[in-house]
Order: structure tokens, then sequence, then C-alpha cells
């Protein structure tokens, strides 16, 4: 009895033993045939949630084609718009504008941009019709802007123009030093805008009325053509605290085809504009300096210098101008002119360190020598100007004294300036 329960009870284990395999290797294989069914699903159906988008080549900046705009005593709000166009990285870079000018009530078409072959060169085209200055040197377009629209003192003379420029240029580096040469050629027309008494001016804060200020006239240039080859070079500087800049060019005419503008002339006037000659050649130098001194004192330099050689004199769209806050303050505002120009002007900055104002810090105190002069055919006599200030961030005000005993009929004894410079 003993011995069948025995032979019962191990045959049970047997079966169940058997029961537990199949069952065991039928969940194993139930759950590979899932994987493999997973991935069979995976393979069928790629994930599609990716996708690669290209940007246009052409774009509106500021999401409408608005450029930013500039005013002066002439152009009134000069507003250029238009779209850009942009390929490889920047190294096709056009804009297509048309720029509306309010005083004038002219549009004037432009193509302008650069073309870069490699990392190092550049060729850089401007071809439309525009109102042009020798005078940009003595204020940036902003803080320009700012003094005209505010006070009506605009530091430009102008002249309007059709022009095809081009020029290469191929960047050079080392350690803290960076020379650009270039070589090019200009083609233009001139012909002059404004006339010896407006009686149309941009409107201003101050100044609307002002001979000397938004109804100051613009000289007469010589109406014609000019076809000239320029070549030059920008150099810049950065070393520890030391930062300077050169920008050199030199001006040869090939062929030129003018005549004076005497119009607004009264009958029975004289026209003393120059007679242009045959030819010319000019060399335009523009400099700026600055190191630190003692402490957080600083010491800068900024010069400027036109020369002309030639058959004759420069025609007067290649005259440079002096005079007025921003070069020498004594001297009424662009009062001095020519094919001939010298400028220096040194600033020495004191910061009052124990004081420090909310949102601009620290007031300074500025010590300032500047002299310059101009003129057709040769140079005059330097005209010197000796100048204190008290400065807070991009506002200054100085007070300058010509120390010269006989001094030009152009220069006042002293002068009480308050200037602004404004950068983006």
């Amino acid at each position: 009895m003993k011995l069948r329960t025995a032979v019962t009870f191990f045959l049970g284990l047997r079966m169940n033993a058997r029961i537990v395999v199949r069952v065991g290797l039928a969940i194993a294989l139930t759950g590979l045939a899932s994987v493999l069914h997973a991935q069979d699903t995976t393979a069928a159906a790629p994930d599609t949630g990716y996708a690669e988008y290209h940007e246009s080549p052409i774009a509106l900046p500021l999401g409408v084609g608005l450029r930013i705009p500039t005013y002066d005593r002439v152009n009134g709000l000069a507003l250029p718009w238009g779209p850009k166009l942009e390929l490889n990285d920047a190294r096709v870079d056009i804009d297509a504008l048309i720029t509306y000018r309010s005083n004038l009530g002219k549009w004037d078409p432009s193509l302008e941009g650069s073309l870069r072959p490699g990392d190092d060169n550049e060729l850089r085209f401007y071809v439309g019709r525009g109102t042009f200055t020798n005078d940009a040197w003595i204020r940036g377009d902003l803080t320009n802007s700012a003094a005209a629209f505010f006070v009506g003192s605009d530091s430009r003379n102008y002249y309007r123009g059709d022009r095809a420029t081009a020029r290469f240029a191929r960047t050079i580096t080392s350690s803290g030093l960076t020379v650009t040469p270039f070589i090019g050629g200009n083609i233009e027309r001139d012909w002059s805008t404004g006339s010896l008494a407006p009686t149309k001016s941009p409107w201003s804060v101050f100044g609307r009325k002002g001979d000397l200020r938004m109804r100051r006239p613009n000289p007469r240039v010589a109406r014609g053509s000019i076809t000239s080859a320029i070549g030059g070079a920008a150099i810049e500087v950065i070393q520890g605290g030391l930062e300077a800049k050169f920008d050199a060019m030199l001006e040869q005419s090939i062929r030129t085809a003018l005549k004076p503008d005497c119009s607004g002339v009264p009958v029975g006037g004289i026209c003393l504009q120059p007679q242009p000659g045959k030819a010319f050649t000019q060399a335009t130098l523009d400099g700026r300096v600055s190191f630190p001194t003692f402490g957080t004192q600083t010491f800068a330099v900024k010069a400027h210098a036109v020369a002309t050689r030639g058959s004759g004199d420069a025609p007067v769209q290649r005259f440079a101008y002096l005079g007025g806050a921003a070069t020498l303050a004594t001297v009424d505002l662009l009062a001095l002119g020519g094919d001939r120009l010298l400028f220096v002007q040194g600033d020495y900055t004191i910061p009052i360190d124990r004081i420090q104002l909310p949102f601009v810090g620290s007031p300074y105190i500025g010590l300032r020598y500047a002299a310059g002069s101009a003129g057709v055919g040769g140079l005059p006599s330097l005209i010197q100007n000796l100048g204190v200030g008290l400065g807070v961030s991009f506002v200054r005000a100085d007070y300058t004294i010509d120390p010269a005993q006989t001094r030009s009929p152009f220069s006042r004894k002293s002068a009480f300036t308050v200037g602004v410079s404004l950068s983006l």
C-alpha cells in the first residue's frame, strides 16, 4: 500500500514538472514574439516628427524693411527702406534701398553691399543717387541727427549726386593689429543742393530760422562728372589699454568734366567759386588714439588732414570744413574750408571716482587743446583753442578760449558749448 502511494506521488511530480516547463517555454516564446513584433512595427513606421527648414535668403530688416533713419538740415528725415539679400553665411550681402528725403521730397534708389570670396577678402560696392558729404568724420550719424533735430546744429555740408563706387580690400591680422589695404574706382555726377538763401528748411526744436543753424546755406559745388581711382588702407591697433584707428585714402582723378555752379548769385554779383583743374590728387587721413595714463585717467588724440596736388584746385565737392563745437569751438560752424585742411585735438580726461551717480557713473573733468585751419591752394595759420569741461556719460559742457593776440576774423575770444556724443 505504501509502495503504490509513493509511486503515484512520484508520477504526479514528474507530470507537474512537464507542465511547468511547457508553460515557461510558452511564456518565453510569447515575449520573444512581442519583441520581434515591436521591432517590425518601428521599421515599418519610422519617426517623422523632425523636419529640416531653410530660411529665405531675402529678408526685411525690422520686419518691414526699414533701416536706421538720419536727420539733417538738407534732407530733413532720410528714411531708407528695402529688402536684404544674404547668402552663404554673409558672403553675399546686398541691400536694395529706396531712401525718402522729406525736405527734398525725393525718393533716391541705391544698390549697395559686399561680396566676400574668402575669409580675408571683400568687394564692397555702391550704385545709386544720394546726398553726400565730406564732413562725416566730425560727428557720427546718430550724434549729428540729434544735434540737428534738437538745436539745429548740423556739422556737415552737402551736395547731391549719382555715384558708382567699388573697392576691393584684403584684411591682414596679427596679434592686436589689423591692416586692411584697399583699391578701387569711383564714377560720379554731382550738382548743388540748397541755395545761397534757403527759404525752406527742416524743422528743429531750436535754431529753425538761424542763418548758422538749419538755414545755413551749402557751398555751391562744381556741376559735372568725376572719374577717379582710389586706394588706401585702414589700420586698427588694440594692445592692452591702447586703442588706435587710422584711415588713409588717396584719390587720383582720371577724367573730370566740370563747370562752376554760380546759380543763386545775384545779377552783377561775383562768383568766387575756384575753377576746378583738369586733374587732381587728394589724400585724406583720419586718426584716433586713446590710452590710459594714471589710474582711471585717459588721454585721447584725434586728427584729420586733407592734402591736394594737381594742375588746379580740387573741385568744391572735395572740400573739407572746420569750425563749431565739435572741432574749433571759437570758430563759426564750418566757417573754414578748402582743399587743404589740418586739425588736431587732444583730450585729457580725469574721472571723479569718489562720486558715483545712478545710471551714468562718475562725472569727469576734461582738458582740451585743439588746433586747425583750412584753405584753398594753401594752409593758413592754425587757430588754437584751449578748453576745460565738465561731463558725465555722453554729455559734456566746455568753456573754450582762443589765446591768440590777433585772432582770425572767423574766431571769437571765447565760447561756451554743450556737446553730446552718441554711438550705436
